[in-house]
């Protein structure tokens, strides 16, 4: 199976493209491809900012040093077309088109410099556009070619366009240069991710094994703890390469999930050997045991986790589906590589025995003196559990979904003032579009089609957040008639599509998060809608893939969200089932969704709003809480066919799991703790948020689950003295000895 896993991962490939993230199942992509396939792909532009030191984009050297670097990044490989100041054309004398900035050998004398910055201070596609209103900055718009644009050739085009920035500017010189735009915004963010994630996974694995040996005291124990749930992992990747999936920013966190599951059940696999060994079995004997009493506990959290993820699989969002895919094999990976692998490796002569190490004295007292706190104080713990988790729920019911850019790069980088530089001076960086398409036998250039050119400009620059719109009629709109019939297609092909009757009105937009571009989109939606009606034949359609990625972005939210509810429901009914006790499923739903809860609140309370990173906590979360909750429900089930009180039996399950559920919680928190130090802000919230998720889970099942059985078997003899199933009331016969999983 690892040399299947590891042919798998060969075949894997990265997909960083934040397209492949966003496609959907209903057709929304389809009219970013048909602008793409018509005026060529909107999010293909560098966007470079250049800022004269001396305080004017117009003075001598800073212009002279613009145009040269305009000239050089034309030049880098995978660059297609460079759009500058210097490639504005205006209507001079008799009808003649000249550039904005004349063209001549040498430098423009004071006088040209003074006129050429008077007409572009009024040209409506450079002012607001290329050039700032206080004249001291300047965009460059690099379009990179047409296979560049997506990774992985983009890296290498982007790195280019880097390095010709850097030779043609540094410290002394008349510019001051900056990058921008989405094919770098995208590098910049994906770089800080590979780099945060590998450096600070590493640390917190690191710390976690170090935390494993000095706690058990031996390494050996170590490596039983730590190499199945590292195979497992391994193999989940490898199962990604087989079915042919993508690695994306969702199904890369895969193997991290089956290496949370499986650090988790291991630990228990270990306290059972270590409880068989200290009762003198041999190794061989108490690993078999191990597999009776453990494996079917690690096969129910592997089922109900696998089922839950799977249940991804009707979302709208495709990447969605493949993460609730990819999730649910992960699941059932990691039990395997643990159930094989753990009992064999503790049972070799190398980890047997005593070699396994010693149990945390410390922990396993922990556990007990909480479980005991809780049976003695029942009632009022699970008041206070369903209470708080109601009110905590409550609180983070209010969240909304939202994602910007610039919490993807990392804080105080210059790629993230860049880009609040470039949307407070020019409007934005990402691109939006209005498709404006007329009926037959009306001419592209009839003054019909310069008016529905100008209403859907309107629309858009009546929103803030938004650049000043540009299109066919900003260029045609105050050329006289006869020169506008004169005009060529193919000199404004970029604008206008006569053999498609469309034409296209663009701007840029403010990274100002997607939750408030839904409702600027939205309030465009309905102004285009209107247009539509009192034009009849006419479309107007929003388009771009800042539109696609603000609404289905909260799309991806939502489902991920929408699963948990699934997630839960399914993970009842099935402990309802394996424990044939219909009223453990109820009961198990409060310390699942306790973690849950204070995840959402603490959200809340930081000011955060749901992104995929933090929603991806909350399905690592509820796996670990499902861990948990199954392995103290295996224990108390096994001590309940004894005949033993509901309060004994409970003692005795945490006894036998708390050292596991307190090492492990304690394990993972070191390992997440260490993400937190991330300076890109959606990483370091991952690992705050999957701190508190593992400190919520473990007080859940340590203190609200043994109250919630207590109070619960209580009611049950007290309302219905000769009810019985497998947990509550009078126990149910079960055989002699229990089935292996």
């Amino acid at each position: 199976m690892t040399a299947l896993a590891a042919f798998g991962i060969s075949r894997l490939r990265l997909d960083d493209d934040l397209r492949s993230l966003i496609r959907d199942s209903n057709g929304e992509f389809a009219l970013v491809d048909e602008v793409a396939a018509i005026f060529g792909p909107p999010d293909r532009d560098c966007i470079v900012r250049a800022t004269a030191r001396t305080g004017d984009i117009f003075d001598a050297e800073p212009l002279a040093a613009l145009e040269s670097l305009a000239a050089r990044l034309r030049d880098v490989e995978g660059v297609e077309q460079v759009r500058s100041i210097f490639d504005i054309r205006r209507q001079g004398a008799a009808g003649a088109i000249l550039p904005v900035i004349p063209r001549r050998s040498g430098p423009l004398d004071a006088e040209a410099r003074a006129e050429a910055k008077a007409r572009a201070s009024r040209h409506p596609l450079v002012a607001g556009h290329l050039l700032s209103a206080d004249t001291a900055s300047s965009l460059l718009l690099v379009q990179l070619a047409a296979d560049a644009d997506r990774p992985p050739r983009s890296t290498d085009v982007v790195a280019r366009v880097e390095a010709a920035l850097a030779e043609a500017a540094d410290d002394r010189g008349p510019l001051a240069v900056e990058l921008t735009g989405l094919p770098a915004l995208r590098e910049q963010a994906m770089q800080a991710l590979r780099r945060d994630m590998l450096t600070f996974n590493s640390i917190g694995l690191s710390l976690a094994v170090i935390l494993s040996a000095a706690v058990a005291r031996s390494l050996r124990s170590t490596v039983v703890a730590c190499v199945p749930p590292f195979v497992g992992a391994v193999w989940a990747l490898g199962a990604l390469g087989l079915l042919g999936a993508p690695v994306t920013v969702l199904t890369s966190v895969v193997p991290s999930l089956a290496l949370v599951v499986g650090t988790c059940d291991s630990i228990h696999f270990i306290e059972d050997m270590r409880r068989s060994v200290r009762r003198g079995l041999d190794p061989l004997a108490a690993s078999s045991g191990a597999v009776q009493r453990i494996g079917m506990a690690c096969g129910l959290t592997s089922i109900v986790t696998a089922i839950g993820f799977a249940s991804l699989a009707v979302a709208r969002i495709e990447a969605v589906r493949t993460f609730g895919i990819a999730a649910a094999i992960g699941a059932l990976a990691s039990f395997l590589a643990v159930t094989l692998l753990t009992p064999m490796i503790a049972a070799t002569p190398f980890c047997s025995g005593l070699r396994l190490g010693r149990s945390s004295r410390l922990a396993g007292r922990a556990a007990n003196l909480l479980a005991a706190f809780s049976v003695r104080h029942a009632r009022p713990l699970v008041a206070v559990a369903c209470g708080l988790t109601l009110l905590l729920g409550m609180a983070g019911s209010g969240l909304e979904a939202d994602n910007r850019i610039v919490d993807s790069l990392p804080a105080g980088a210059a790629a993230s003032q860049t880009l609040a530089r470039v949307d407070a001076d020019f409007g934005g960086a990402m691109g939006i579009d209005i498709l404006v398409g007329w009926p037959e036998g009306v001419d592209w250039r009839d003054p019909a089609v310069l008016d529905g050119l100008r209403r859907a400009e309107a629309v858009i620059a009546g929103e803030a957040g938004i650049s000043k719109p540009i299109s066919f009629s900003t260029i045609a709109g105050e050329l006289p008639p006869r020169v506008r019939r004169r005009l060529d297609a193919a000199s404004v092909g970029d604008l206008v599509s006569p053999e498609n009757r469309v034409a296209i009105v663009r701007a840029r937009v403010a990274d100002l998060g997607s939750r408030r571009l839904e409702v600027i989109y939205d309030r465009i939606d309905t102004s285009l809608a209107a247009i539509e009606r009192d034009l009849p034949g006419w479309r107007f359609r929003l388009a771009g893939m800042s539109v696609v990625s603000a609404r289905n972005i909260r799309q991806l939210v939502r489902d991920l969200g929408s699963s948990l509810v699934i997630e839960v429901l399914v993970i009842g009914c099935i402990l309802a089932v394996a424990f044939r006790s219909p009223l453990a499923g109820l009961v198990s739903m409060i310390p699942n969704v306790f973690p849950l809860a204070v995840i959402a609140a603490l959200l809340v309370v930081t000011g955060r709003s749901l992104d995929p990173a933090t929603v991806i906590v909350f399905n690592v979360c509820l796996g670990l809480a499902v861990d948990d909750t199954v392995h103290v429900l295996s224990a108390l089930s096994r001590n309940r066919r004894e005949g033993i009180s509901i309060a004994t039996a409970v003692r005795r399950a945490v006894a036998e799991t708390g050292n596991a559920v307190v090492i492990g919680g304690v394990v993972l928190m070191v390992g997440f703790a260490a993400v937190t130090a991330s300076s890109v802000p959606s990483l370091a919230g991952f690992g705050m948020l999957a701190c508190a998720a593992v400190l919520a889970a473990t007080i859940a099942e340590l203190v609200f689950l043994p109250a919630l059985l207590v109070v619960t078997d209580h009611a049950v003899k007290r309302r219905w003295p000769v009810f019985r199933d497998g947990i509550f009331g009078t126990p149910l016969a079960w055989p002699t000895e229990p089935r292996a999983a």
